[in-house]
């Protein structure tokens, strides 16, 4: 096996054909993936940039959702304090009304029940006469 040295035309040839597809792909391929490449760089750091803007505005917001969340919850214990307030008013307002009522309604029970005393009594004492006949005649009988 011998090792031959080509021809230098030939290695020239081969030489410029490289130089020739170095300065095409360089041209046609190279360039504009890396300008591809930088461009997409560019643009994820945009979107990086973009995303942590709107991650501070999305904290924002949600500290703003907090601070209305807490000032809901004030003005609903506020509103049931009040109502709470306004119904034990109404509550005790509507047991004294009911009380008066019940005074009055045994105010007139007494009374009744007073005039019917000296009613029963004043029967009794216009039956004595009969009651006393019936009660010596049961005791005779015994």
């Amino acid at each position: 096996m011998s090792i031959t040295i080509p021809e230098p035309w030939l290695m020239l040839l081969v030489f410029v054909v490289f130089l020739t597809t170095m300065f095409l792909l360089n041209t046609w391929l190279f360039k504009p993936l890396i300008g591809f490449m930088d461009e997409r760089e560019a643009s994820l750091r945009k979107d990086l940039e973009s995303v942590a803007s709107d991650d501070s505005e999305a904290q924002e917001i949600q500290r703003k959702i907090q601070a209305i969340f807490t000032d809901a919850k004030a003005q609903a214990g506020e509103i049931i304090e009040q109502a709470t307030l306004e119904a034990k008013a109404e509550y005790d307002t509507k047991i004294a009304k009911k009380q008066e009522e019940l005074m009055a309604k045994m105010e007139e029970f007494r009374v009744a029940l007073e005039q019917q005393k000296v009613q029963v009594k004043d029967e009794l004492i216009a039956d004595l006469g009969t009651f006393e006949s019936v009660l010596r005649a049961k005791v005779q009988q015994i």
